[in-house]
């Protein structure tokens, strides 16, 4: 087997996630979110689809990322694959950021990372790596120009990736950013008490 047919193989067992970094304003958004993100897993997981590929970002990569740990406990084969764009990506965040970051990556199945060093374009090469490395491609999008999420949407497209919107009617209103660290606390706190992803991080 080449390298070439690996990676087709590989590619049609993989699906991507991309979407904001500043997730919905309203609590009952966000979980409606997650909810989403939830049974959208579930049903890839049903199908065949094992290897989930997120992007290491603040906000809706993180949110997708927790809830691929999540949903193992219902579904142990599937994996959670971080594709960073360099390694240093997350040292500026807040602290509580930091610590979510370094909590998903422990339990993550792969962390692969596309540039050694910071580049102008390594975001973009990472959300194209892993589209190229997906057959299908979730996203949350309130804004569909001039965002890093509507051109990675519109690359999957271009790659004939099966779409997944998770959108829908949720409010566009973002937090304000002197809020961002509060929503980081909010998103910690929920992981730290969530029964199903605390008992799944005993067990390792």
């Amino acid at each position: 087997m080449t390298a070439d047919t690996f990676f087709c193989l590989e590619k049609y067992d993989s699906c991507c996630f991309t979407g904001h970094r500043v997730l919905p304003k309203s609590e009952e958004d966000r979980n409606i979110l997650r909810d989403k993100l939830r049974s959208t897993i579930a049903q890839l997981a049903k199908e065949g689809i094992y290897r989930f590929y997120t992007g290491g970002a603040r906000g809706f990569d993180s949110m997708a990322a927790m809830a691929v740990l999540e949903m193992k406990a219902y579904f142990p084969q599937i994996q959670l694959y971080l594709a960073l764009p360099y390694p240093q990506q997350y040292e500026q965040w807040p602290q509580r950021e930091i610590a979510l970051f370094e909590q998903i990556a422990e339990h993550a199945d792969k962390v692969e990372i596309i540039s050694p060093v910071y580049t102008e374009d390594c975001m973009k090469r990472r959300n194209y790596y892993m589209v190229d490395h997906s057959c299908v491609c979730v996203y949350y999008m309130v804004h569909s120009v001039r965002s890093g999420t509507a051109q990675t949407v519109a690359y999957a497209r271009k790659k004939n990736s099966r779409l997944i919107d998770l959108t829908g009617d949720l409010n566009a209103e973002y937090l304000p950013e002197e809020e961002e660290e509060k929503l980081s606390c909010i998103e910690r706190i929920y992981l730290e008490e969530n029964m199903v992803v605390r008992e799944f991080f005993k067990k390792k």
